[in-house]
C-alpha cells in the first residue's frame, strides 16, 4: 500500500468512527456542536488529501490521529455517567475564560467545552495548539466515573479551571501580570535558590530534613530545587486560589478530603519531580486566604440553633491548620494582592466569584437536607401554590457540606450517608437549572 493509499484508508477509518458515535445518547446542545466541529475538521482534511504532496502526508496522518482521539471522547460523554447540571455549571464558568480574542475585541476562537467520564481523576484538557482545520478549540472536562454523583467533591474543578485559564492568551496574560508577578516578586517563589534555602531552614519539619539528608547520602551532593519547577508551583498555588474564589469554603473542604489522604505526610513532595508544592503549603495558604476574605465567619446565628452549630463544625473542619509555620509561603500583603488580582480577572470574565449566602438561605437549605429534600429554594405557600427562589448553586453545595460535617448537631439517628447527601445536592442543581430554563422560555 502506497503512502497516499494509506492516508485515504486512515481518513475513511476516522470518518467511520465519527459516524458510529451517533448511536449513543449524549447530553444536549454542546455534544452536537462538538460533533459538527469534528466533522468540519474531517472535511478540511479531505480537501487537502486531493492535492497533498507526498512530503506532507505525515502531517495529515498526525492530524487524523489527533482527531481520532477527540472523536473517541464523544463515546465517553453518555448521559448518566456524570453530573449533567454540574457539567453545565463548569461550562458557564469556563467558556468566557477560554474564549480567545484579538486586540480589538474580535473573537478568534470560541471553545467547545466537552464533558466526559473516565477512570482517572478530575482534569480539564485544553487544546493549546489547534490544527489548521479548526473553527473552535476543544476543552475536555473529565469527571472521574466512580464519583459521578459526588457534586460536593466536584468543586475541585475550580482548581482545574485555573489551569486552563492560565494557558489562554487573554485571561492567562491577565493572571500572569496581576497574580503570578505578585507571588514571585519576593519570598520563597522569587527564585529556585529561595526555595532551596527554605527547604534547608532550621525550622523545616523532620520529614523534609530527612529527605534532604537522604538525597545527599544517595547522590553525594546537596539538593538544589530545579529552576524549571518554580513556575509549576506558582501555577498550582494560583489554581488553588482560583478554586477558592469560585466555590468558597466548599472548595477547601473538597480540597482537603481529596488531597490530604493522597500524601504520606503533609510536608513531603517528590524531590526529583516536584510538580506540586507540599500539601501543608497549599492548605495553609487556602486557610489564610479564607480568613482574609472573611469567609471563615459563620453566616448563621445562635437563633438558628442546631444549624448554627453544624455550620461552626464545618468551619472548624475547613480552617483547621495544624501544620508548621514553615509551611506559610506568603505574607498577608502578598496574598491579599494575589486575591485582588484574581477577583479582577473573574469580574472581567463573568463575575463568577463566590458570595457568602444570607443566614436564612443557608439555614433553609440545610433544613431541607435534614428533611431529606434537595437543598433548593422551592416550597409550597399557604394557598398550596409552588414557590421558587433562585439561589447560587454554590450555596446548595455549601449546605451539603454543613449537613455532612455538622450532622452530629442535626440528627440523632439515621443520618444521610455522604452519597445520599451528594445525590440530593445533585438533584437540587438539576431542578434549579430546569426551573430557570423553563422561566426563560
Amino acid at each position: 500500500m502506497r503512502p497516499e493509499e494509506f492516508l485515504t484508508e486512515e481518513f475513511a477509518n476516522v470518518q467511520r468512527a465519527l459516524h458510529e458515535t451517533l448511536r449513543y445518547d449524549y447530553g444536549p446542545e454542546e455534544t452536537r456542536i462538538y460533533y459538527k466541529e469534528c466533522e468540519s475538521r474531517l472535511n478540511e482534511i479531505k480537501k487537502q488529501i486531493a492535492r497533498i504532496a507526498p512530503s506532507e502526508i505525515w502531517a495529515q496522518l498526525n492530524e487524523l490521529a489527533s482527531l481520532s482521539v477527540w472523536i473517541s471522547l464523544i463515546e465517553r460523554s453518555r448521559l448518566g455517567e456524570f453530573s449533567w447540571p454540574f457539567a453545565e455549571l463548569i461550562r458557564d464558568i469556563a467558556k468566557p475564560l477560554l474564549t480567545e480574542k484579538l486586540y480589538r475585541g474580535k473573537i478568534v476562537i470560541e471553545p467547545i467545552i466537552h464533558v466526559v467520564a473516565e477512570g482517572e481523576g478530575y482534569q480539564i484538557v485544553y487544546e493549546l495548539v489547534p490544527p489548521p482545520s479548526t473553527n473552535h478549540r476543544f476543552a475536555i472536562v473529565a469527571f472521574p466515573r466512580p464519583l459521578k454523583h459526588h457534586v460536593l467533591l466536584h468543586t475541585i474543578f475550580g482548581h482545574e479551571i485555573g489551569h486552563t485559564a492560565q494557558h489562554t492568551n487573554d485571561a492567562g496574560d491577565l493572571i500572569g501580570t496581576t497574580v503570578a508577578d505578585e507571588l514571585t516578586a519576593a519570598g520563597h517563589l522569587s527564585a529556585a535558590a529561595e526555595i532551596t534555602r527554605w527547604l534547608n531552614d532550621p525550622g523545616a519539619p523532620k520529614e523534609i530534613k530527612n529527605n534532604i539528608a537522604q538525597y545527599l547520602a544517595d547522590n553525594g551532593v546537596s539538593y538544589t530545587f530545579p529552576e524549571v519547577y518554580v513556575e509549576k508551583w506558582v501555577e498550582e498555588l494560583i489554581c488553588d486560589l482560583f478554586g477558592l474564589l469560585l466555590f468558597g469554603p466548599g472548595f477547601v473542604a473538597a480540597h482537603k478530603v481529596l488531597l490530604r489522604p493522597t500524601h504520606r505526610t503533609p510536608y513531603e513532595f517528590d524531590l526529583l519531580e516536584p510538580t506540586h508544592p507540599p500539601y501543608a503549603v497549599r492548605h495553609r495558604m487556602l486557610v489564610r486566604a479564607l480568613r482574609l476574605l472573611g469567609w471563615e465567619k459563620p453566616v448563621t446565628t445562635i437563633a438558628h440553633c442546631n444549624i448554627h452549630q453544624a455550620e461552626l463544625a464545618t468551619i472548624n473542619f475547613v480552617v483547621d491548620d495544624p501544620y508548621s509555620a514553615w509551611a506559610a509561603f506568603f505574607d498577608d500583603r502578598q496574598l491579599t494582592a494575589a486575591i485582588h488580582g484574581l477577583q479582577n480577572v473573574l469580574q472581567q470574565y463573568g463575575n463568577f466569584q463566590y458570595q457568602q449566602p444570607e443566614s436564612q438561605i443557608l439555614s433553609d437549605l440545610v433544613d431541607r437536607l435534614r428533611r431529606r429534600l434537595p437543598p433548593i429554594g422551592a416550597d409550597i405557600d399557604r394557598e398550596g401554590n409552588p414557590t421558587f427562589t433562585e439561589h447560587s448553586m454554590t450555596h446548595s453545595l455549601l449546605a451539603g457540606w454543613v449537613y455532612w460535617l455538622g450532622q452530629d448537631n442535626l440528627v440523632k439517628a439515621d443520618a444521610l450517608s455522604f452519597l445520599d447527601i451528594n445525590k440530593l445536592c445533585d438533584q437540587a442543581l438539576l431542578q434549579e437549572r430546569g426551573i430557570l430554563a423553563g422561566r426563560t422560555k
